[in-house]
């Protein structure tokens, strides 16, 4: 297959170069001739080729053979790095054709690897004479000076080499400002080519000493080439310099990503920031820099007390600030992330949207209530401030994410919200559903994904009240119209689960291999260990009893009816002892004792798991939760350490891997 060449100097247009090799090369291998006399045979050899091997070529159905036959053999013995003998061949190409750059630049190569630089440098400088562009040939002469091997002239050659960077950069002064330093980044690329990386900034400083700011395309490639050649403070401070001649911080900012590599570079960074703020502090791209940093390092404190600077200096009414706080909880840094809501909540109506910096604030509360041991006081005060927000906002959209998590909080503590009324007591669940069913109706006039995901929610619900029925209608809904989006996903596998539950094996197994290759990586995860339960334990009992015992305690732990499900789960160890679901088995028990806030038993079950059964897909899953447990419910880090460090090291394609890493990387204090 051709490959194209593109020479982007302006000497040359673009040539194609076919490098198939002859299938004759290995006849050429079988002369060892002297190098004075092999030219001449190889052209011998050559000619016989064409009129034996190729004879059949003569007849008026055959086209003679191709010009480039020379060259290809001379790229394939290049390619295999016989030099000696493809140097022969390219010599004679790049005399016939000049203008074959290719070809010049592996010929130049050909005669260093076999210690010709003296040949080299002459033919060069019959190209220096030739060209209309001479100075790109000078580079070339320039870098075979630095190609000598060691010996005594050695040092002879090094100061030629200087010698003609310096005339190289004379050269270009007198059309600097004329060519805007086009010409002075093209010799930069020549010599970076050659991994002259020293002389390549040597040009591109005499360029910046002449244009100063005119070309940031200067000031890019001297970042670029001060950072690739160890001297990350002058580049690091070139890219800060560019910030400010008005190229924002959007447009660094992945720049920075590639070329910051450790900790030091980030405070490097921060240090020259900090000063052009306290010089400029008009230039926002220097705040918005060092926010960057700041949370690339973790300092989230430091990140929001400048985002808060930018967003008072500008007066942005706090949307700068409600950014970094999504981005400070879904990274859960949720102290900063309340400081950050409550910022926005402060601005009270000049904030965009008041009822979602409301929301936003009371998710977090939610979040750092329910995550480890929540105290009964705790939750009963989120409940309190939960209502009191849907009172004054709801339902309408802006109250919806309020209203969902509210019915996941009065599910969940289903007799301590109970309240009694004139027509009988009330439970926590029947309130949620009274609560999602006022979403529901037309009026609140809700987008088309919020009333889908109150039907979801309103479905689990149900669930957890026994009406099977009417959550697997909830869920067809909303399969139906998000057929080929996430929700739609989501739902379908609400109804594989639920068509589990109820024993339908087959039916189950079907929408779950669908779900296999969803879009969403959680669900599809879901989807896989669902089914490899069913693939994996369908059949090992002739009546598929473990199987449905094993599914109907699923059930029994959606409707919270944990004695039942810990019954049936129990019955599978009795009766079938060693079976495949002993895994699933300890899972399950463990989420069942953490809910129950047996948190002692929930990590025995996961440490006995992730051991007993560490091949298994529910291994990495285990880890994760032993984890999580023994860092917010027990506070235990080193044990939590242990646990995430084992799953980042074993299983790093698991879902968990990059959550995994965080909490790491916070025990670790980095």
């Amino acid at each position: 297959m051709p490959a194209r060449i593109h020479f982007s100097l302006g000497l040359q247009n673009t040539w194609t170069v076919h490098r198939s090799a002859p299938a004759l090369l290995h006849h050429i291998q079988l002369f060892p001739f002297k190098i004075s006399t092999l030219r001449s045979v190889l052209n011998t050899i050559l000619l016989l080729i064409s009129s034996t091997v190729f004879g059949q070529f003569n007849n008026e159905n055959n086209p003679p053979p191709s010009p480039d036959s020379n060259k290809e053999l001379a790229y394939v013995l290049y390619d295999q790095n016989d030099f000696s003998r493809a140097a022969i061949l390219l010599e004679d190409i790049v005399e016939a054709n000049p203008r074959d750059e290719l070809s010049y630049r592996r010929y130049l190569n050909c005669l260093i690897k076999t210690n010709q630089q003296e040949k080299a440098i002459k033919f060069v400088k019959k190209k220096i004479k030739k060209s209309p562009y001479p100075i790109l040939y000078v580079v070339d002469e320039c870098w075979i000076n630095t190609t000598y091997p060691d010996g005594s002239d050695n040092q002879k050659h090094k100061v030629r080499s200087n010698d003609l960077k310096d005339l190289i950069i004379e050269q270009l002064r007198t059309h600097a400002m004329e060519q805007m330093g086009q010409q002075h980044i093209a010799i930069a690329q020549r010599f970076e080519q050659y991994e002259l990386k020293e002389y390549a900034i040597a040009v591109l400083q005499s360029a910046d000493q002449i244009l100063g700011d005119i070309n940031p395309e200067i000031s890019n490639k001297l970042a670029e080439l001060y950072m690739e050649t160890g001297n990350r403070e002058k580049g690091l401070q070139r890219y800060v310099m560019l910030m400010l001649s008005g190229v924002p911080f959007e447009s660094m900012k992945q720049v920075f990503e590639t070329q910051i590599t450790d900790s030091a570079d980030y405070v490097l960074l921060q240090r020259l920031l900090l000063k052009q703020i306290e010089q400029n502090p008009e230039v926002t791209a220097f705040s918005e820099g060092l926010k960057w940093t700041f949370v690339k390092q973790g300092n989230w404190q430091s990140a929001f007390l400048y985002t808060r600077s930018i967003d008072k200096r500008l007066k942005e009414n706090g949307e700068r600030v409600f950014e970094l706080g999504e981005l400070c909880q879904s990274n859960g840094e949720f102290s900063v992330a309340l400081q950050c809501f409550q910022y926005c909540i402060g601005l009270k109506e000049t904030f965009f949207d008041p009822a979602l910096a409301q929301a936003k604030w009371i998710d977090v509360t939610y979040d750092i209530t329910m995550k480890g041991r929540p105290r009964i006081e705790d939750v009963i005060q989120l409940q309190k401030q939960m209502l009191a927000f849907e009172q004054n906002y709801g339902p309408q959209e802006a109250s919806l994410f309020n209203a969902l998590k509210y019915a996941q909080l009065l599910i969940r503590y289903d007799s301590l919200f109970a309240v009694t009324q004139e027509s009988g007591k009330i439970s926590g669940s029947q309130q949620a559903i009274n609560l999602l069913e006022k979403y529901i109706d037309p009026s609140t006039h809700l987008k088309k994904i919020s009333l889908a995901k109150v039907k979801m929610t309103l479905g689990d619900v149900l669930l957890s009240r026994g009406d099977v029925w009417t959550s697997e209608l909830l869920y067809a809904q909303v399969e139906k119209d998000f057929t080929e989006e996430e929700m739609g996903q989501f739902a379908k596998f609400k109804r594989a689960e639920l068509s589990f539950f109820r024993g339908d094996f087959d039916w189950a197994s079907m929408q779950l291999e669908v779900l296999k290759s969803a879009t969403t990586q959680l669900i599809s995860n879901d989807a896989m260990e669902l089914a490899l339960v069913i693939i994996d334990n369908l059949g090992i009992d002739s009546n598929y009893t473990a199987l449905t015992w094993y599914g109907k305690a699923l059930l029994a732990e959606k409707q919270q009816h944990y004695k039942l499900a810990n019954k049936y789960l129990d019955s599978i160890t009795t009766e079938f002892p060693g079976h495949g679901l002993s895994d699933e088995i300890l899972f399950v028990k463990a989420r069942m004792a953490e809910t129950n806030g047996d948190y002692v038993a929930a990590t025995n079950l996961l440490e006995t798991l992730s051991i007993a059964y560490n091949f298994d897909i529910l291994a990495d899953n285990a880890l994760y939760k032993l984890g999580m447990l023994y860092m917010y419910s027990m506070n235990q880090p080193e044990k939590a350490k242990i646990a995430f460090e084992k799953l980042i090291e074993k299983y790093s394609s698991s879902v968990y891997i990059v959550d995994a890493r965080r909490e790491y990387r916070k025990i670790r204090g980095n």
